[in-house]
């Protein structure tokens, strides 16, 4: 088909579209670790990306989201093989039945994990995200050659998430194509139940490998302090079982956030300690200094202070 023919039919989606947002995350600092050099490094991922909805009929939204993913101290795309690392689907959303996405996005499981850590999940710096899931990976098969593009993601999938009821929502995923590697399809589900100061959540995931993981979690809010805990057991093929927890607290002081955590993987006797400070120097800025001690084969501790700008 030629571009001409193709004119007409993308105009249309472009001058009905009724809402396309730019943003946008920036995160980096510089890190010092024992046994290693000072190095700059990021406190979490950053990403670009461009989100739209169209209104249809009957409270019926068409919706996309493309998230590219880099790193900001070099320029370089995160993952070379997958530009749109961080999402990229199209699809439906309604207030009354829920959003359902075709694509390539987080599993269920890992988008609600990051609600209960107080470094949002990052695996960076002081992050305590390896005692929230331990060594599972939602990929498991094709880890190593695609640089772990999908250890936190579904490709080729169908993603459903539904509306709150009473609090409780649910959301479930499938890898929606066959692959030849694969001894099972990526399957994942999660319930969560939020009412004011109360938040809890499970979840089941299944990778392409056949390995399982049990993740559950809680946290309470009281006024400036906020307390969370979570629990996983995974199965992974050939492995003995992994058990992880973690316990961790924010607190709010003025226009800053104490936050300090604890993690153990019970099977292997692994730990870390870690604690941090971030100040909002606006609504969009801010300062960040963590330090924290990881016990590991050799035991390291680590300081990095940086910055941050949401757009």
């Amino acid at each position: 088909m030629s571009i001409a023919l193709l004119v007409p039919l993308i105009t249309p989606c472009a001058f009905a579209q009724s809402a396309v947002e730019m943003y946008g995350y920036l995160d980096l600092g510089i890190l010092k670790e024992s046994g290693n050099a000072t190095k700059m490094a990021r406190g979490y991922n950053n990403w670009l990306g461009f989100r739209g909805a169209e209104n249809l009929a009957n409270g019926l939204q068409a919706v996309f989201t493309l998230e590219a993913r880099f790193k900001l101290n070099t320029g370089e795309s995160e993952r070379t093989s997958t530009y749109w690392q961080g999402e990229s689907t199209v699809g439906l959303t309604s207030k009354d039945y829920g959003t359902l996405l075709l694509g390539r996005t987080l599993t269920p499981l890992w988008n609600t994990v990051w609600k209960y850590e107080p470094w949002v999940n990052s695996g960076f710096n002081a992050s305590l995200a390896s005692y929230q899931t331990g060594s599972y990976s939602s990929d498991g098969v094709h880890d190593l050659e695609r640089d772990y593009a999908d250890f936190s993601r579904i490709s080729n999938g169908v993603f459903y998430r539904s509306p709150s009821w009473s609090g409780v929502a649910v959301e479930a995923a499938i890898k929606l194509e066959d692959d030849a590697a694969a001894s099972s399809r990526a399957r994942s589900v999660a319930i969560s139940y939020s009412h004011n100061a109360v938040s809890t959540a499970a979840s089941y995931e299944v990778n392409a490998r056949d390995d399982q993981i049990w993740y559950l979690a809680a946290k309470y809010s009281m006024e400036n302090a906020t307390i969370m805990g979570s629990y996983a057991q995974n199965h992974q093929l050939d492995l003995a079982s992994e058990k992880t927890w973690l316990v961790a607290a924010t607190y709010m002081i003025g226009n800053g956030m104490l936050r300090a955590g604890y993690g153990r993987n019970q099977s292997n006797g692994q730990h870390k300690i870690s604690s941090g400070y971030v100040h909002n120097l606006s609504k969009r800025t801010s300062l960040y200094a963590d330090l924290y001690r990881e016990y590991l084969a050799n035991a390291k501790t680590g300081v990095a202070l940086g910055i941050t700008h949401a757009f």
